[in-house]
């Protein structure tokens, strides 16, 4: 794209990004996830996923947080419990107090991927394994 050209020529929209929240992503796969959170976040758009600090999710992170994007986690209240630092496994961006973290409730992880996709205007699956696709396909 041209410098200087006008990336949020759309009216901003709600992305719910799927992908892996693994270590051993390829790095392939995490720099893509890069590019694209970057670029939601360059064309105003909102970047919603499970908040996760490693993979396909941490990389969409990163690259959506240096782009100055608006980033929302969802995560379940199981992994908030009593004296823990439930910040501990999500995604570094959420410590700063710019972006948000949604807590899901319930006795399974309906409400969570419900959550996920309230209000999402598209759907973007990358690279995962059982947990993404135990998601896209609820």
């Amino acid at each position: 794209m041209a410098e200087g050209s006008n990336l949020t020529a759309t009216p901003p929209l709600r992305i719910c990004c799927y992908g892996s929240s693994s270590s051993r992503t390829p790095e392939k796969y995490t720099d893509a996830a890069y590019q694209l959170g970057r670029l939601l976040a360059l064309r105003g758009h909102t970047c919603v996923n499970g908040a996760g600090a490693a993979g396909c999710m941490a990389a969409m992170n990163r690259g959506a947080s240096d782009g100055n994007g608006h980033i929302v986690g969802v995560i379940h209240e199981k992994f908030v419990v009593d004296g823990s630092d439930w910040f501990e496994g999500a995604h570094s961006v959420f410590r700063d107090g710019k972006n948000e973290i949604v807590v899901a409730s319930g006795n399974d992880l309906q409400e969570r991927k419900r959550l996920l996709v309230d209000g999402a205007d598209a759907l973007v699956v990358l690279p995962g394994g059982p947990g993404t696709w135990d998601e896209v396909n609820n």
